[in-house]
């Protein structure tokens, strides 16, 4: 009797696990479309504020919006470096002229140095940016990944603790996560992310982290329902994208890990796609030679990505390879922790 019942339970439970396994299907409209609404929203962004100058050149806010949606669109992989960052430069050298010591203008000289690996000058130019105004937090979470990305965790955690202790809106909970991120500690980024939900359900960017933190768990139904939520909100973006792929290949789902890395390698011939988030998929389905020959891509496209190779755990199978420190060495990390 106590055989029959095992018997019938281990078929229960059989027929449940078949009933519960979700299929997972991608949306082959969203994921050509690489973002583009999101890009096009910042080209409209920079287009008005363009405009703006046109009307009346001393606004110095025009031309930091057009430097930081330039950034953002580089950052996000919506635009190469080429189409992004010399207008960026150009801009934010303009607003440098009209006034250097405004805190918001240091910050974007301390990105563009970070995106540049001119460390020092970055370093610099964060430094310059908080003694003009110590409540710009956007430039001190900034400064923070800098720290981060140079493996100075301590002073990087102080930093994100002062952001997250002066942020009264909620408007930086996926940074303090981010951090939370690097130090793979992905319980904490949990609910960090669902109070960021409470203040928008469908943000794409909080529900991407959000579902970092799931994958960072193992918990790969929660990550992928998550991943595929901030894929489809994000209109395909590339950035998301290989997130997603990773997940995909870490859960087990091969076949669409390799359907989405296949299909960007085919798109990649005719439009930019930035390497890095290519790469992560090929690392969650186990191609880790076409990963490494990726990432050499991306240094090739000066990808900001590769700015955290030294703490991005995703990394870590490839990390003691010779291809893999031959790149890190190209990066000229500081070896000190201090200047």
């Amino acid at each position: 009797m106590i055989k029959i019942r095992a018997v019938v339970l281990l078929c229960l439970c059989t027929i449940s696990s078949c009933e519960t396994k979700k299929e997972y299907i991608i949306d082959k409209t969203i994921l050509g479309s690489f973002g583009a609404k999101h890009r096009d929203s910042y080209i409209d962004r920079i287009k008005l504020h363009k405009e703006g100058i046109v009307k009346d050149s001393t606004h110095i806010s025009d031309y930091l919006s057009i430097t930081e949606s330039n950034i953002i669109m580089f950052a996000f992989g919506f635009m190469s470096r080429e189409q992004t960052i010399p207008e960026a430069k150009i801009f934010q050298e303009k607003a440098y002229a009209m006034d250097s010591l405004n805190s918001r203008v240091q910050e974007m000289a301390g990105i563009l140095h970070f995106m540049d690996s001119e460390w020092e000058a970055s370093e610099k130019a964060f430094k310059k940016s908080l003694e003009l105004n110590p409540e710009n937090l956007q430039a001190r979470h900034w400064y923070t990944l800098y720290l981060m990305a140079l493996k100075r965790i301590d002073e990087g955690f102080a930093q994100s603790t002062i952001v997250h202790e002066m942020d009264k809106t909620g408007d930086f909970l996926v940074a303090r996560a981010s951090i939370f991120y690097f130090l793979e500690d992905f319980e904490k980024m949990k609910p960090l992310m669902y109070k960021s939900l409470d203040k928008d359900s469908l943000s794409p960017w909080t529900l991407d982290w959000l579902g970092m933190a799931y994958n960072g768990l193992e918990e790969h139904g929660d990550a992928l329902e998550t991943y595929f939520k901030s894929f489809n909100l994000s209109d395909g973006t590339v950035e998301v994208g290989g997130g997603l792929g990773h997940a995909l290949g870490e859960a087990g789902e091969y076949e669409l890990a390799k359907e989405m890395a296949d299909f960007y390698d085919e798109a990649s011939k005719t439009k930019y796609l930035p390497a890095c988030q290519r790469a992560f998929i090929h690392l969650g389905i186990g191609e880790n030679d076409k990963a490494m020959s990726l990432l050499e891509q991306a240094y090739e496209e000066k990808s900001w990505f590769l700015q955290f190779m030294q703490i991005e755990h995703w990394y870590d199978q490839i990390r003691n390879t010779e291809r893999f420190k031959i790149l890190e060495n190209k990066m000229n990390f500081p070896k000190q922790n201090v200047f």
